[in-house]
């Protein structure tokens, strides 16, 4: 039954809180609104309790007759309730993976809808009976069922086309004059006829420039690998996030998505090699200022790839030997070129040896003299494949950013991973990636016993320094020996030398 209840706030008119009961599935729910009066129109007390004690019995039979109305579409299947999530301005401002925003305040993030709709496609070709299903029915088995699933079914599958040796042999013109007319790049075109594994779509162009069938001149392998535990959190978050919002509009109740529990088991993570690092840094001196000043600052840094790039030349203390790691950026299909925070929105500050900070004064100077040289067309004109993206970088003109291309705007970080293979083919090395130079920068410090992890865990930017003993289990393993090593020296050895009760039985 509807309640009032007269409020009396300071400096403000005096109102009443109404509160009605509504019956919805058996449970009570409680709505609120308020009743505000006239005193000139409503002069006695009486009056102006039968005056709210009827808008009260209104509004709860309006609320009674909304939430019946409602109950309605909690027959909804759930994959036409997530349509129209997706379909929602809710939806837009819900994280679900790596989101663009607002470093500072880590606000204003936007989920860009493909990645939603890319969840609902695989939930609804894994699970067919779940998206099906009515909400409203929707049970913890069904969501325990469901997670499991797509662990099992729901395998990354991937197609890969590689050019038979026959066929390899018909180019006859050059990979720029081969390519006119077809919607594929030539260093593409180059890499399919290098043997390199292409998608089928480059190899069906490839065929036709051939003038054969695409059966014919490629050899077609399929990969399948495992859902990462992270994917299947983002499915879990997605179908989590489509259930609240069916409990918001149509007031249906259903269980809660949840990941099962288990132990976080530490993994062994691929590092350079001391024998490597020094290859590398015997060969650095051949490359090109850029490169150099890539691979040396994730060495010396430890940086992600977004990390790195997002770094501007006020990042850099050269007087405290220091670099402030603020921001991330990344390119998205649909953004173009943003800045995000970083990882666990972790600002901190990364102390660096005094010869990477000697180098990148050098490397400042080529910077200025380049943006020196390139005059007017600094921040300006830019390279073919950035003019989708040109809106979204000129937002960041003016920024300086320390990687750049040729015209001062910032790399894409996913361009890295060619550049540190190229790098590291001059050394005689295979098989590196931007990342393994993270491993390394990490393992460097854990290796040295007087370096506290909490310590380590700050300067990689983990959450938390459980994350760095998970991850560098071989590293932490030879820190439990010297630990053990040490007690022994310090507590017994040591002790038990300079005791006379055991020296005279020995």
């Amino acid at each position: 039954m509807a309640s009032i209840e007269l409020r009396t706030p300071k400096n403000k008119p005096a109102y009443y809180k109404i509160t009605a009961s509504i019956t919805l599935n058996g449970q009570t729910i409680r709505k609120f609104s308020r009743f505000e009066f006239d005193p000139k129109t409503l002069k006695t007390a009486k009056q102006r309790v039968a005056a709210a004690t009827a808008a009260a019995f209104e509004f709860e039979a309006k609320a009674q007759e909304e939430a019946e109305r409602s109950l309605s579409g909690a027959n909804k299947p759930f994959q036409e309730v997530a349509e129209e999530y997706i379909a929602s301005a809710k939806a837009k401002l819900e994280p679900a993976a790596l989101l663009r925003g607002n470093y500072d305040s880590d606000k204003n993030k936007a989920n860009t809808t493909l990645n939603k709709v890319g969840y609902l496609k695989k939930i609804v070709s894994v699970a067919p009976w779940f998206a099906k299903k009515s909400v409203s029915e929707i049970t913890r088995e069904d969501c325990a069922r469901v997670i499991e699933e797509i662990k099992e079914k729901g395998c990354l599958r991937s197609e890969y086309a590689f050019i038979l040796p026959e066929y390899a042999t018909m180019k006859n013109k050059s990979f720029t004059k081969m390519v006119v007319g077809y919607d594929i790049s030539a260093y593409t075109a180059m890499k399919c006829f290098s043997g390199a594994a292409v998608t089928r779509k480059t190899a069906e162009v490839v065929s036709n420039i051939l003038g054969v069938s695409v059966r014919d001149a490629f050899r077609f392998e399929r990969d399948e690998r495992p859902l990462s535990k992270k994917t299947i959190r983002e499915y879990v978050l997605f179908a989590n996030q489509v259930l609240h919002f069916a409990n918001e509009r149509y007031h249906s109740v259903q269980a809660e998505f949840k990941m099962p529990a288990k132990g976080a088991r530490p993994r062994f993570v691929d590092c350079i090699h001391e024998d490597e690092v020094c290859k590398l840094m015997s060969e650095i001196d051949k490359c090109s200022m850029p490169e150099q000043a890539i691979v040396l600052s994730l060495l010396n840094t430890g940086v992600r790839r977004a990390e790195l790039a997002g770094l501007t030349w006020s990042d850099f203390d050269f007087k405290e030997c220091t670099v402030h790691v603020n921001k991330s950026l990344l390119v998205f299909r649909d953004f173009g070129y943003q800045h995000t925070a970083t990882k666990e929105s972790n600002d901190r500050y990364i102390d660096v040896a005094p010869e990477y900070m000697e180098f990148m004064q050098q490397y400042k100077e080529w910077w200025y003299t380049k943006k020196r040289l390139m005059g007017a067309s600094w921040q300006r004109d830019m390279v073919k494949n950035k003019e989708s993206k040109r809106e979204s970088l000129m937002r960041l003109a003016g920024e300086e950013f320390v990687i750049i291309d040729d015209f001062g705007w910032p790399r894409n970080p996913d361009g890295y991973n060619a550049l540190v293979k190229r790098v590291a083919k001059k050394a005689g090395l295979k098989d590196i990636h931007p990342h393994m130079f993270r491993h390394t920068f990490v393992s460097l410090l854990m290796s040295n016993p007087d370096i506290g992890v909490a310590t380590v865990a700050a300067e990689a930017g983990h959450a938390q320094p459980s994350t760095t003993l998970m991850i560098y289990t071989q590293q932490y393993k030879k820190r439990r020996e010297s630990i053990r090593n040490q007690l022994s020296s310090e507590l017994y050895e040591k002790k038990i030398a300079a005791m006379p009760f055991y020296n005279k039985i020995a």
